[in-house]
């Protein structure tokens, strides 16, 4: 779904999803928001959890993304077994780290994912089995997080020898400016050049590009760099500056009545 509208030009919007309650995804995807992203690499989820939040985001047509902590074999497995839609895997810093994860994302011929067929993505029956293992291969939307110095340096190579099986390159905006020696400051030119140079570099492999945006200013600035899949904060941080602005806003009023 995310892949299909990419690939026609549509910019898709997310959030990452930190808050373990399934009520926070679906009040995001009855908002609007195409995708969340279920981070279970800096937010407490568990697999259980997990399935819940996938059938929240499903039950109001948004596609679920999850974050494993890591290019870990078992965490990769147990999320696509749980039915995620797609993955957006951490601190992707080398050619060999995606070499792994396309065995582990992928059923044969592409990788060597373990297969049980009665799994919430496999349908819970062995009936037609292969025909869905074929399937979830062609629907995986497998992304990876560039996140410093050494993620840029391999790009070329990772994009060149498994653009095929990407479905996006996502800027991890905080972490790359600290290692640009920008902490904090994630609208300094030198991080935002580096995007501008990912959303070039994976738009020539036919891979789409994807970033954190924290406010209209951001937001202008990756669309301009091409970059389509956006999410914007977290639930955490849109729950925030949202009821910051109601308490500003109250306070204004009472107080200019007051007076």
């Amino acid at each position: 779904m995310l892949k299909a509208r990419l690939d026609a030009g549509e910019t898709v919007l997310g959030t990452w999803n930190v808050i373990p309650d399934p009520t926070v995804v679906e009040i995001l995807a009855d908002a609007g928001f195409d995708f969340v992203v279920i981070d279970m690499e800096h937010g407490p989820h568990h697999f259980v959890g997990a399935c819940d939040q996938i059938r929240a985001a499903e039950a109001h047509g948004a596609a679920a993304l999850l974050r494993p902590p890591g290019v870990d074999e078992s965490a990769i497995l147990r999320a696509l077994d749980s039915g995620a839609h797609g993955l957006l895997v951490p601190n992707i810093s080398s050619l060999a780290q995606v070499q792994s994860l396309v065995q582990f994302a992928f059923y044969p011929p592409q990788g060597a994912r373990g297969h049980s067929p009665f799994t919430r993505a496999g349908g819970f029956t062995h009936v037609d089995a292969g025909t869905r293992m074929k399937e979830m291969n062609e629907k995986l939307f497998l992304g990876i997080l560039i996140e410093g110095t050494d993620g840029l340096t391999a790009l070329p190579d990772i994009l060149t020898e498994f653009g095929e099986s990407l479905g996006v390159v996502y800027v991890g905006l905080y972490d790359l400016a600290k290692s640009l020696g920008q902490t904090g400051n994630v609208k300094h030119p030198d991080v935002t050049d580096s995007v501008k140079k990912i959303a070039a570099m994976t738009a020539e492999h036919g891979v789409h590009c994807g970033t954190l945006c924290n406010d209209r200013e951001m937001l202008e600035i990756v669309r301009d760099a091409g970059v389509r899949l956006i999410c914007y904060q977290n639930d955490t941080g849109i729950f925030h500056e949202a009821a910051t602005q109601i308490s500003k806003t109250v306070n204004e009023i009472t107080l200019g009545r007051m007076s």
